[in-house]
């Protein structure tokens, strides 16, 4: 706990580590904390699952503590202190649970801005240190004059990667015209910093003076995950993932597919085939009611296994998630890196299954060169175990039975 006291943050959040059993600041908090707290904005891209949230949301609490001791608590309606942009609903909730647990300790009053019009009223009439809000509901609330930035003095943009990728570019810059620069402080958390982004963040926010912390693993496939590759011909995929849950699936996991037309695919499939599993679904065509209840009944627990789009490759954290099952491979070696990230998280081990067809061979060459040039790892064991198979295959066809498909041998990342 004195450790935290020693980055400047108080002593009444002594109760919120005991709670999550937290015993010392990780790197990133130990690097990013003294820097939000001496009011300098900051570029933070370190590796998923490193307490990139607690890093902004402990000294943010804290200054903002430390002012409403001073000056007693804002009566001002629909004006935050604190601004964190989300670019999805779930990651919004996820870190607005963080603040709450937080808020239990020092008083601080929290609310989302995901989506329906209700909220959007509540939000007029209430007044509220922090918002979470996703970027095109921000915008739109900020034009229509139903929430102000005239108190704003922290504005945090999570996972800023996926913000740019996703395509909110717009409305961060709509967005950016109702901030004074002169008297917020704007910080930058994210587990990859692509070229694009990074021009944008330098140009954009040239007399900010960003300090940018890279930390070394910040591209790195976490060392703690084991990963096996499972050939396979497309057409026994499904068989494949159904003996996979049966025989060797432990705890609780996701299963990743790359478009929502397949999650659907797969539900009926599951459906059918092992209609005792406890499971929900994820993809972005879900209503935003749909969407939230399936994610929470994941996070508590009601459900072993969660089949999701890529909506939930980046940020979402599920503290016992054991194992990732890629039933499609992603599109981007940096999707890769995120659905990896999803286990193994805050030291804990995990592991990574890829079903791989004969189409995959260019995806996995991409994800080597991506993942080579952005970490030390040695990757090539998985193009050169493809292209084994590859030749086996043209002599023989490998039968769908589980002792008999190709998996490849365990390998520590």
């Amino acid at each position: 706990m004195q450790d935290f006291e020693k980055l400047g943050i108080d002593e009444d959040f002594n109760p919120f580590y005991k709670e999550h059993g937290i015993k010392k600041p990780t790197e990133v908090q130990t690097k990013i904390i003294p820097k939000i707290m001496e009011n300098q904005s900051v570029v933070c891209v370190a590796q998923t699952g490193t307490g990139k949230t607690l890093a902004y949301a402990l000294p943010i609490s804290e200054l903002i503590k430390k002012a409403e001791d001073e000056n007693g608590l804002s009566a001002q309606k629909s004006k935050p202190i604190a601004v964190i942009l989300s670019p999805t609903k779930e990651l919004a909730v996820q870190i607005q649970q963080v603040f709450k647990q937080l808020s239990h300790h020092v008083k601080l009053r929290t609310r989302t801005l995901v989506g329906t019009p209700k909220s959007v009223a509540n939000l007029k009439t209430q007044s509220y240190e922090i918002l979470i809000a996703t970027p095109n509901k921000l915008l739109r609330a900020l034009k229509k004059g139903d929430i102000s930035f005239d108190n704003l003095q922290y504005f945090v943009m999570d996972e800023a990667d996926q913000l740019f990728d996703m395509g909110f570019k717009k409305d961060i810059d709509g967005t950016m015209n109702f901030i004074d620069y002169g008297k917020t402080d704007i910080h930058f958390f994210s587990a990859t910093m692509p070229i694009e982004v990074e021009t944008y963040l330098n140009e954009k926010f040239e007399k900010k003076k960003l300090e940018k912390i890279h930390l070394s693993s910040s591209h790195h496939v976490q060392q703690q995950i084991e990963t096996y590759n499972i050939f396979v011909d497309v057409e026994e995929k499904m068989r494949m993932m159904q003996l996979f849950l049966e025989k060797t699936a432990k705890g609780r996991g996701i299963i990743f597919v790359n478009q929502r037309n397949q999650v659907e695919e797969v539900n009926e499939f599951l459906q059918e085939k092992l209609p005792k599993l406890k499971y929900r679904i994820l993809h972005g065509a879900l209503s935003q009611k749909d969407r939230l209840a399936n994610h929470k009944a994941f996070v508590d627990g009601k459900a072993q296994v969660l089949v999701a789009s890529d909506v939930m490759a980046r940020g979402i954290d599920v503290k016992d998630l054991e194992w990732v099952f890629n039933y499609g491979l992603p599109k981007t070696a940096i999707y890769y890196l995120h659905r990896c990230g999803r286990t193994g998280r805050a030291g804990k081990t995990g592991i990574v299954y890829n079903l791989v067809t004969k189409f995959d061979t260019k995806i996995i060459n991409q994800i080597n060169e991506s993942i080579k040039k952005q970490s030390t790892l040695n990757l090539s064991f998985i193009t050169n175990d493809i292209k084994d198979e590859k030749k086996r295959q043209t002599k023989k066809k490998v039968k769908l039975k589980s002792k008999r498909v190709k998996v490849t041998k365990r390998t520590r990342l």
